[in-house]
Order: structure tokens, then sequence, then C-alpha cells
């Protein structure tokens, strides 16, 4: 009886091992696919909220082009705003889509952010803390909104979801740009009826 009791416990240990490393190994492939959107803190002014985004769409996407933050694009196609997750933790900020991570022009008040192939440059490591992105080697340097008033894209112009855009620049971290520099990495929502214009 009590040889039968240990070879159960010990199938049920076993047993109970394979289940968690089947668990494990699932969770950590949902966190390594893991698509997020690089998404301002505060709405500022465009209640959809600001994405980190590429100009242009689709094939005409602009991958030289300075960023920008834009509409978030919430339930369309939106793999010029996808981040890997998984790289965050690396100081990386790299696109999925394009195999390419943002680059800062400088560490100097105003410098824009370009994409570029991954590498360890200064000028490419980031840390996230306190909501804040900053150059990791120049920590008062922060990934900062512009602070200009959001215009209409060119797609915008022309279509009814009247996307909006901003500058996105390197600018140093205080209390007076607080809302133009906190940050969120969040999934994209499945909800269409969140890319229409509020009225």
């Amino acid at each position: 009886m009590k040889k039968s009791m240990f070879l159960s416990f010990i199938f049920f240990t076993v047993l109970l091992s394979l289940f968690e490393t089947s668990i494990k190994f699932s969770l950590s492939e949902t966190i390594r696919n893991k698509k997020v959107f690089l998404k301002a803190f505060y709405a500022l002014d465009e209640p959809r909220f600001h994405c980190v985004d590429i100009p242009g769409h689709k094939e005409r996407v602009k991958l030289n082009a300075a960023l920008v933050v834009h509409t978030c694009k919430e339930g369309i196609w939106n793999k010029d705003e996808l981040f890997d997750f998984m790289s965050i933790s690396k100081g990386k900020l790299r696109m999925i889509e394009y195999n390419l991570c943002v680059k800062a022009e400088s560490e100097s008040e105003g410098s824009k952010i370009f994409l570029h192939k991954c590498d360890n440059s200064k000028l490419q490591l980031w840390s996230y803390n306190n909501y804040h992105v900053r150059l990791k080697e120049f920590p008062d340097s922060c990934l900062t909104i512009g602070k200009e008033k959001s215009y209409l894209t060119r797609g915008g112009k022309r279509l009814p979801t009247r996307h909006m855009a901003r500058k996105i620049l390197i600018s140093k971290c205080s209390e007076e740009s607080f809302q133009r520099q906190v940050w969120r990495f969040e999934e994209p929502l499945k909800d269409i009826s969140r890319i229409l214009p509020f009225k």
C-alpha cells in the first residue's frame, strides 16, 4: 500500500512539473511575441491618444524620416506603431515589422528620433523608469512630445478618421514638460470604434 501511494505521489509530482513547464513555456511565448504601442500617458489634445509612429502608411512608410507621434491606430493596420515588448528590458525600442531600433540624433535639446539598424550605441540605449523613456547614458534626456498643437495628417485631411500628429524629440526631463514626457507600453485595442474622431 505504501509503495503504491509513493508511486502515485511520484507520478503526480512529475505530471505537475510537466504542467508547470508547459504553462511557463506558453507564458514566455506569449510575452515574447507581445506587440505593444509606445503610447502617451496623457491625451493632451487628442482624446484617442498619441502613439510613436513612422510617417507614411503601409507600403508608403518612410523608414528614413524622423519619427512622430500619431493618433493611436486601434483596430486597423498599425505595424508602423508596434514595438517588441521583450526588447524594452534590454534597453531597445525595436519596431518588430522592420527590425529597426529607435535612435536619437543626439542627446541635445530638440534632437529628432530616427530608426536605425539595432546596435549598442549610446544614442540607441533607453531606460523606462517612472513612465519616462530616457537615454540610458544621458538620464536627463527624455523622449518628449512637441509643444505645438496636433495637426491633421495628410490622410487625416481626406479620411473620416481625421488622424492627428505631432513632433517627437529629445528634451530635458522636467516638471514643466511632465505631461508630454510620460509614456506607457500597451497592447492595441481591437475595438475599431476607437479610431473614429471624438465629437
